[in-house]
């Protein structure tokens, strides 16, 4: 199992790997607003590869829940720029994050190195054939709004695309069956759109949507997906960070998760460095996260235990 894109390979052995995410947009989930600027985005980026970020995604329209469409311009004017100015100066491999085939070609015309596409091939008709016709990698999401949309969490997120990867009667099974049944299907149809453009198999990586209208429940049950995505054949990239079902497991257990408040932020990463440990234990190849230093001391912990076979049977003396 392997991950190319352009003349380069991103290592799967074992080690999980740090994405850090610039949302250059005024109205994300998380941090709405504070990347907006061009440079404030640019000194955010390299502060996240200094952190130990080993790959970048950038994003230019928010898709939280009631976010609005993002005109092709204008997502074009908010992340090409950035990537041109960071392409300068550092190797780290950039993503960008859309579902829209024409922000895909700019990008790449740009030197972008991945394309993250939240449909996986399945909202913009057009973005497997942009893919196809480039040497990027693309990281293709597993997205229960398109699978399911009459769901009560996909009716409150944008639509992406129109619809046309399942017919009515597909749409209909995927609201009765278990939530890792549907993403096995959603990724069939992904992967099956890949190969007929003739994108190779190893310049794909999947992600599970975790965030993307699902349940509590069904969140945390494709947290522990990991293994099935690798059974597939494919690396794994998650990202659970400051998603609305963190939140609700720190709500229900009495702790504040306002980010209004310094130690509600805290709080709020925190808990998303835990789960990044359960990805990494799991085995993710890549966590999408917001901040590093936290995440990377949950993913050693989290890649620790998964090898711990491999650890050096070390004695250790008193404390000083």
């Amino acid at each position: 199992m392997s991950f190319k894109f352009k003349q380069r390979s991103l290592p799967v052995d074992g080690k999980t790997r740090l994405c850090g995410i610039v949302n250059v947009t005024p109205d994300s989930f998380s941090d709405g607003g504070m990347w907006f600027d061009h440079d404030k985005a640019y000194d955010h980026a390299l502060s996240l590869i200094q952190e130990g970020a080993e790959m970048l995604d950038i994003g230019g329209e928010s898709t939280r829940p009631g976010s609005t469409y993002v005109p092709i311009e204008e997502e074009i004017r908010r992340v090409v720029p950035l990537i041109e100015r960071l392409k300068k100066v550092t190797d780290v491999p950039i993503a960008i994050d859309t579902w829209k085939a024409p922000v895909a070609k700019a990008a790449i015309a740009s030197q972008v190195d991945i394309i993250n596409d939240i449909t996986g091939f399945l909202g913009d008709e057009a973005m497997a054939e942009t893919v196809a016709n480039s040497t990027v990698g693309a990281i293709l999401m597993f997205n229960t709004v398109i699978a399911r949309p009459e769901h009560p969490g996909s009716r409150i997120f944008p639509t992406f695309g129109s619809n046309w990867a399942f017919t009515p009667t597909e749409t209909a099974e995927n609201a009765t069956l278990p939530i890792q049944t549907v993403m096995t299907r959603y990724f069939k149809k992904s992967i099956a759109r890949a190969q007929a453009f003739g994108i190779e198999k190893d310049r794909l990586m999947l992600d599970p949507g975790i965030g993307f209208g699902l349940t509590k429940r069904e969140n945390l049950q494709l947290v522990q997906s990991v293994p099935l995505l690798h059974e597939l054949g494919f690396p794994a990239f998650i990202g659970v960070s400051r998603k609305r079902f963190v939140v609700n497991i720190l709500e229900t257990d009495g702790v504040t998760a306002d980010p209004e408040t310094a130690t509600g932020f805290s709080n709020r990463d925190l808990a998303s460095a835990a789960l990044s440990t359960a990805a990494a234990l799991y085995g993710a190849e890549v966590l999408r996260v917001h901040t590093i230093a936290s995440h990377r001391i949950a993913r050693d912990i989290g890649d620790a235990l998964r090898t711990s076979d491999q650890q050096a049977d070390q004695n250790f003396g008193a404390y000083h």
